[in-house]
C-alpha cells in the first residue's frame, strides 16, 4: 500500500510541476508579447516623429514659396493610422485696441496625424506635436517667430489633394496650393496701440501653451475646458508731451486763463500700470531700500525700492552727477510739504514709479535751477494725486507727472511747470502754469510689465499647401 501511495504522489507532483511551468511560460510569453508590442509601437512612433519633422520642414519650405513641391517619406506607418484632418486645429489672431475695436482673422490649420496604439504624432501649424492621450507636447516648434518686438507668424494650413484623406503608406508629395496672402493688409506698421492676441484651439493645446510660455514670449494662458492656448503681446503706447496739460475727461475747471494750445481734453491715455509693475519688480530684486535714499543727507545715483507705503519726514536732495535715480514704490507715496530737489547741473533724472497715490501739500519739486527743467523729474502714478488733502496748496512743481487715473483738486496757489497728464483737473486760486518747450521732443513709452512683452511690428500671412499620398 505504501509503495502505491508514493507512486501516486510522484505522478501528481510531476503534473503539478508541469502545470506550474506551463503557466509560468505562458505568462512570460504573454507579458513579453505586450512589452514587445509596447516597445515596437514606441519605436515606430519615434520613427514617425523624425519623419514628421522632415515633412514639416519641406511643407514650410513649399508654403513660404521656397519650392513648388516636395516629396516626403514618413517612414513605416503600417503599425498605426495615418490621416489628414483638414478641419482639425484652429488659430485666431486679434488686434485689440483701447477703444474697444477689434480686428481679427481666424483659420483652420489642418493636421496630419499618425495614431499608433499608445501615442499620436501630428503636424500642425508648421510644428510637430505628440500626445499620449493625457497631455500634448511639442516635438519641433511651429512657424511663429518673436524677435525684438517683431512678430512674424506665417500660418501654414494643410489641405488634401483629391479625395484621399487616409493612407497606409508614409510617402507622397506636398504642393503649394495658394500663394502667400497677407492677413492684415490694412494694418500699418509700426503698430500704434493695443494688444496682439494669438489663440490656438487644438488637441495639442498644451504643447502650444508650453511653446508660447518658453520660447514665444508674451502673457500666456491656457483654457483646458476649451482646449486653447493664448499668447498676448502689448503694443507700446507712445505719449507725446506737446502741451502742458492733457486730460482724459472733457469736464475740467480752471480759474486761470489757458490758451487752447495749452491743454487738450478727452484724450485716451494708456495705463501706466504695466511699466510701474515692471520697474517695481526689477527694483525689488536689484535695488536698495528706499530708506537709503530718503533718510538724511543726499540721495545719489541708484535704484531704490519700497514694498509698501512711504511717508517722507524731511526734505530730500538728489545728486545725479553719477547717474539717474529710480524710486519704485509698491504703495502710496506721501510727500507732504517736504521738498524733492535735484541739486546738480547734469542732464540725469530722478524718476518715481508709484503703484498707488501721491499726496502733496506745499512742497517744492524739481531742480534748484531757476530755469524750467521738467524732464529731469518724472512721476508715473497708478492712483490719484492729493486725494487725502484739501488740494496741493502752494506747491511749486517743475516736473513731468503721468497720472492718467488722477482726479486732481489743485486748491491754493500752485505753480505747475512742465507737463501734466491727469484724468481731470480743477485748477483754482492764483495758480500758474508754464510749459517746458524742451518736452516737445520727449515721448513717453508706456509698455512692458511682467508677462506683457511689447510688440511694434506684426507680419501675419496665410500659406496653404496640399498633401497628396502615394
Amino acid at each position: 500500500m505504501y509503495p502505491e501511495a508514493r507512486a501516486q504522489s510522484e505522478v501528481i507532483g510531476t503534473v503539478l510541476l508541469l502545470g506550474i511551468t506551463i503557466a509560468a511560460v505562458t505568462a512570460t510569453v504573454a507579458t513579453g508579447s505586450v512589452a514587445l508590442a509596447t516597445v515596437t509601437d514606441e519605436a515606430q512612433a519615434t520613427g514617425v516623429e523624425n519623419g514628421m519633422s522632415q515633412f514639416t520642414s519641406r511643407a514650410s519650405l513649399v508654403a513660404l514659396g521656397g519650392a513648388d513641391a516636395k516629396r516626403f517619406d514618413l517612414g513605416s506607418v503600417d503599425g498605426g493610422d495615418l490621416r489628414l484632418e483638414e478641419d482639425a486645429g484652429h488659430v485666431e489672431v486679434r488686434i485689440e485696441r483701447p477703444d474697444g475695436n477689434v480686428t481679427n482673422e481666424s483659420y483652420s490649420l489642418g493636421t496630419l496625424v499618425y495614431a499608433g496604439e499608445g501615442r499620436e504624432v501630428a503636424v500642425q501649424g508648421g510644428g510637430v506635436w505628440s500626445s499620449d492621450g493625457t497631455r500634448g507636447r511639442m516635438v519641433s516648434p511651429p512657424e511663429y517667430h518673436y524677435r525684438g518686438e517683431t512678430l512674424t507668424f506665417p500660418i501654414v494650413r494643410l489641405t488634401g489633394e483629391g479625395e484621399r484623406r487616409t493612407s497606409d503608406r508614409g510617402t507622397g508629395v506636398v504642393r503649394q496650393r495658394t500663394a502667400e496672402e497677407e492677413v492684415f493688409p490694412n494694418v500699418s506698421n509700426p503698430l500704434e496701440n493695443g494688444t496682439v492676441v494669438v489663440e490656438v484651439r487644438s488637441d495639442y493645446y498644451e504643447g502650444w501653451y508650453d511653446f508660447f510660455s518658453q520660447r514665444a514670449e508674451g502673457d500666456v494662458t491656457k483654457d483646458d475646458a476649451n482646449r486653447t492656448a493664448t499668447a498676448r503681446l502689448v503694443v507700446p503706447g507712445e505719449v507725446e508731451l506737446d502741451k502742458p496739460l492733457s486730460l482724459g475727461s472733457e469736464d475740467t475747471h480752471t480759474d486761470i486763463p489757458l490758451d487752447e494750445d495749452d491743454y487738450e481734453l478727452g484724450v485716451s491715455h494708456p495705463s501706466p500700470s504695466a511699466v510701474i509693475d515692471e520697474r517695481i519688480e526689477n527694483a525689488s530684486t536689484s535695488g536698495q531700500a528706499v530708506d537709503d535714499c530718503f533718510d538724511g543727507g543726499t540721495c545719489t545715483a541708484g535704484v531704490y525700492h519700497a514694498d509698501g507705503d512711504v511717508t517722507l519726514s524731511d526734505d530730500v536732495e538728489f545728486d545725479t552727477a553719477g547717474g539717474n535715480v529710480t524710486v519704485a514704490i509698491d504703495g502710496d507715496f506721501d510727500i507732504g510739504g517736504n521738498d524733492l530737489q535735484i541739486t546738480d547741473g547734469s542732464d540725469n533724472a530722478v524718476t518715481y514709479y508709484v503703484n498707488g497715490s501721491v499726496d502733496i501739500n506745499n512742497p517744492t519739486i524739481g531742480t534748484t535751477a531757476s530755469s524750467i527743467d521738467a524732464e529731469r523729474t518724472q512721476f508715473y502714478v497708478n492712483g490719484g494725486i492729493a486725494e487725502n488733502t484739501n488740494g496741493i496748496g502752494n506747491a511749486d512743481i517743475d516736473a513731468v507727472i503721468y497720472a492718467p487715473n488722477a482726479d486732481v483738486e489743485a486748491n491754493g496757489n500752485p505753480t505747475l511747470r512742465g507737463a501734466f497728464v491727469f484724468e481731470r483737473l480743477d485748477l483754482g486760486g492764483a495758480s500758474s502754469m508754464a510749459y517746458d518747450a524742451d518736452l516737445r521732443d520727449l515721448e513717453l513709452t508706456i509698455s512692458g510689465g511682467p508677462g506683457q512683452n511689447p510688440i511694434t511690428y506684426l507680419h501675419v500671412s496665410r500659406n496653404e499647401v496640399a498633401v497628396r499620398f502615394d
